[in-house]
């Protein structure tokens, strides 16, 4: 069974955890809206001075440098970055591939535009390698979005159950995590969340949970950290 983690709190990660999936769930309630509710994760990568390293080291799911996967959705290997350019179509590339930073540390989910696809499992997943984030980084803040939140009326209030796993590769099982956080606050005004965060101390990582509720959407949280 994972370590749960309380807001606020921070724990070093376990030895050798350098090598990890991020897993981030929730429920939409019944009839809460008569649109698609497309939430969105994101990594941003920062320096020293709170701020991101540049727009290659925000990973979202519009992100310039790609990662192509195969119809089931897996990486394709080896591993090779893919200029966004080379898709004329940005629904195309949304589904043919996944965000990723220069270095290959972080590479975002690929894109469930209405949640279908999670069968009760992560509705999006990142992977995480810390030994090829670069040394100027010294966090890396995992957050969700609403898409569209203003068009559709959409807020964290029609989202329940929602939570943020890490787990080793090969423990996807629910329950085979390392760290759970589940986010019990209420975010009703809110349309982003900054989930958690692993950052750097005496040379070693640790996580924390955060649970921080933002009015703005993804905008507002490139505006924090940028």
């Amino acid at each position: 069974m994972g370590l749960n983690l309380e807001k606020g709190e921070n724990k070093k990660l376990a030895n050798g955890l350098s090598r990890f999936h991020i897993g981030l769930g929730w429920d939409v309630r019944e009839d809460s809206s008569p649109y698609d509710f497309d939430l969105d994760v994101s990594a941003f990568m920062i320096g020293a001075d709170k701020k991101v390293l540049g727009d290659a080291y925000v990973v979202f799911y519009n992100s310039d440098n790609r990662l192509r996967v195969d119809a089931d959705g897996n990486l394709i290997k080896p591993l090779k970055i893919v200029d966004a350019s080379a898709w004329t179509d940005n629904d195309k590339m949304r589904d043919e591939s996944r965000p990723v930073d220069p270095e290959l540390s972080v590479i975002g989910s690929l894109d469930d535009e209405d949640g279908s696809t999670s069968d009760d499992g992560d509705d999006e997943t990142m992977d995480i390698d810390l030994s090829l984030v670069r040394p100027d980084v010294k966090e890396i803040v995992i957050c969700v979005s609403i898409y569209h939140y203003a068009e559709r009326r959409q807020n964290f209030g029609q989202v329940e159950r929602a939570y943020v796993r890490l787990y080793r590769p090969g423990c996807e099982r629910m329950g085979a995590e390392e760290y759970i956080y589940d986010l019990t606050e209420d975010f009703s005004a809110d349309h982003s969340v900054e989930f958690c965060r692993l950052y750097r101390h005496n040379g070693e990582w640790k996580i924390q949970a955060l649970g921080i509720g933002h009015k703005g959407g993804l905008e507002e949280l490139v505006a924090k950290f940028t």
